[in-house]
């Protein structure tokens, strides 16, 4: 099924990723057609990825991950962030960073944490997008569909009623062709979103083989709805 929503030059796209990675994985090639149509995008990474023991042991050649250890390795994911957007051709400051727990969203979510939302808020009030691209509600993973929860109440709590398009990443049995947005591919726009995967290199000792298989030819995205302020 084509896009029911045509990217135009117009267009303001913020694309919510719960860590770094997904950003790539989940919509690399949209970001960068989206770059090329002359539309507007940011991308909010709600936490830093520093929650990630396994290939930080790995990594590091330790067992024990304390506070200080995993805000090193938070910093370092932010790092790579950094450089997968501006492998898919935004600047650095394209990238904002909201600082929130790893594998901790849905705490917040299901706290209605205040500072949380307001800072969903600031963002969707200060960048003012036209397509908002959020992780599925029915991700597999809990802080993804934490994310989308939580981008839903902000949009409530910011008065917008915006069209959006959910990325799905960690649930290998569905089959979102059958229902889906499709968005095709060129061989161009897969070596570079294969390239901005590779800039996540503390997630690929573990996972190299996994995390480049999303450098297909389509990307699939589930039409959401919007909710409507009261």
């Amino acid at each position: 099924m084509p896009f029911s929503h045509t990217l135009s030059p117009q267009d303001r796209v913020m694309v919510f990723a719960p860590h770094p990675d997904d950003e790539a994985l989940g919509c690399g090639g949209l970001i960068q057609q989206a770059v090329a149509l002359g539309a507007q995008v940011r991308v909010v990474f709600q936490t830093n990825g520093d929650n990630n023991p396994w290939p930080q042991r790995y990594v590091e050649e330790r067992w024990s991950i304390d506070a200080d250890c995993r805000r090193r390795w938070g910093a370092r994911r932010k790092l790579e962030a950094v450089r997968s957007v501006e492998t898919l051709g935004l600047t650095a400051d394209a990238a904002v960073f909201l600082n929130l727990p790893d594998q901790g969203l849905t705490g917040l979510w299901q706290q209605k944490d205040e500072r949380t939302l307001a800072l969903h808020v600031a963002e969707l009030q200060t960048f003012r997008p036209t397509l908002l691209i959020v992780p599925s509600q029915d991700d597999n993973h809990p802080d993804h569909g934490a994310s989308y929860s939580l981008v839903q109440e902000a949009m409530l709590r910011a008065g917008l009623a915006l069209p959006q398009w959910a990325y799905l990443i960690h649930r290998r049995w569905f089959c979102p062709e059958a229902s889906g947005l499709t968005l095709s591919l060129t061989l161009q726009q897969k070596v570079r979103k294969l390239a901005a995967i590779e800039c996540h290199k503390t997630q690929l000792f573990l996972s190299s083989s996994r995390f480049c298989s999303y450098a297909r030819d389509l990307e699939i995205f589930i039409p959401s709805t919007s909710p409507t302020p009261a």
